[in-house]
């Protein structure tokens, strides 16, 4: 009896679930438009249209300068246009919609930060200037090394290597790999950490492999710095929220989820729907592998305003976008260190990884799956049902009995 209900109310859930779930359906183009010039450049700019019932996500994902990433809400009707001459030559307003949309937003990884963590606390605010270099992502030589085009999903891969600072001729050998991926629906992604994904989402996974360190660093440890543009009120930094989770199922031993929001303009109430948020594991993997024993942690920094809007944002895509328009729009950084205390630095394995989520709308919640219902239910409706089967016994066994021959002897 108690298997049977348990089992109808895990159905009714299923099909609640799937009812309340929202499916897009994806399409996506490399280089819009833009043939053997582009070919010709090794461009990659993928556009990434998901659309919905009532509206359309339009995605960027661009690799020409600096790397980022652009959201924008459209009715369904809308479309890209880019003119391609001037967006290779990142002059503003050269990437637009054929209809205003209803919001935007978009990120920048802008820099990657190596520090010397001389007293290894794993912390890049205690280094001083002189503990600290900066490589700009726009200096690596990206190519691109897959890319998988489904209506249900779609992969692109991208590697940058041969880093060369022009500005102050820095060379490095060593690699960035960056994996995008896009979804029509609601799901665990397959990559370690197994991020919980939406419609409404694409991840963004990061990996530092066999960079070289600044030879004077005797302990190097590596931060990422991203920008966010776009919707939201300037004045007010993002919202840094962590949560506590009490499943580990996806993501064995990391029981916490950061969230980071975009806050809300003054006019609009709802502030739990109407932006844009950043979402990720506080976790970092040493090896390929990424299992239980190649974790480390990250640490996530406060946000932080951009005062030169134009120039932060100058050599990416996001200007092309925006345009001049940036001055009047939110703008701020966002730093997240990899490694913990302890771990080895860098040099211990020269192999890191971080996984974020950039999505619109409200961020996904962590909850059981079925089969941990399933147990939780047998492995407390088991007992249960054993001590009301052994109350029940013991009730008839002390009833008092009675003998037949009593009534004889009346």
């Amino acid at each position: 009896m108690a298997s049977a209900s348990t089992f109808c109310l895990l159905l009714v859930v299923a099909l609640a679930d799937s009812a309340s779930s929202t499916r897009r359906t994806l399409r996506s183009w490399v280089n819009p438009g833009c043939d053997e010039q582009c070919r010709e450049r090794n461009v990659t700019t993928l556009y990434l249209r998901a659309d919905g019932p009532n509206d359309t996500l339009h995605y960027l994902w661009d690799f020409v300068g600096t790397p980022s990433v652009l959201l924008a809400l459209t009715p369904p009707s809308a479309w890209l246009n880019i003119t391609w001459d001037d967006y290779l030559a990142r002059r503003g307003n050269s990437l637009s919609f054929s209809e205003k949309p209803a919001y935007s937003f978009g990120i920048i990884i802008n820099k990657i930060i190596e520090f010397n963590d001389v007293n290894d606390t794993a912390l890049i605010n205690t280094a001083d200037v002189t503990n600290t270099n900066v490589l700009r992502t726009e200096y690596f030589n990206w190519r691109r090394v897959s890319l998988s085009q489904k209506s249900e999903f779609v992969y692109l891969d991208m590697e940058g290597n041969s880093y060369h600072d022009t500005a102050k001729n820095i060379s490095r050998y060593g690699s960035i790999k960056l994996s995008l991926r896009g979804f029509c629906t609601i799901d665990h992604s397959d990559m370690v950490p197994h991020m919980l994904h939406t419609e409404n989402s694409t991840q963004v996974d990061i990996i530092l492999d066999h960079i070289e360190t600044n030879r004077t660093f005797s302990n190097s440890r590596f931060a990422i710095e991203l920008l966010a543009v776009g919707g939201g009120d300037p004045e007010i930094p993002l919202f840094v929220d962590p949560k506590k989770s009490l499943d580990d199922e996806h993501t064995p031993g990391i029981f916490e989820v950061v969230e980071v929001r975009t806050p809300p303009y003054r006019e609009v109430m709802d502030a739990l729907n109407a932006g844009s948020y950043l979402q990720w594991r506080p976790v970092s993997y040493n090896s390929a592998s990424r299992d239980v024993t190649s974790s480390t942690e990250t640490m996530q920094y406060p946000p932080k305003q951009v005062f030169n809007h134009t120039s932060a944002i100058k050599n990416s895509m996001l200007y092309c976008y925006y345009g001049e328009t940036v001055d009047d729009l939110l703008l701020q950084k966002l730093v997240v260190s990899l490694g913990s205390k302890g771990d080895g630095f860098y040099k211990r394995t020269s192999y890191l990884t971080w996984t974020f989520m950039i999505g619109y709308g409200t961020p996904p919640e962590e909850r059981f799956s079925y089969l941990v219902i399933m147990i939780i239910s047998i492995g407390i409706g088991l007992p249960l049902l054993i001590m009301i089967i052994t109350g029940l016994y013991l009730c008839i066994r002390r009833m008092p009995k009675q003998h037949g021959n009593v009534y004889l002897s009346r």
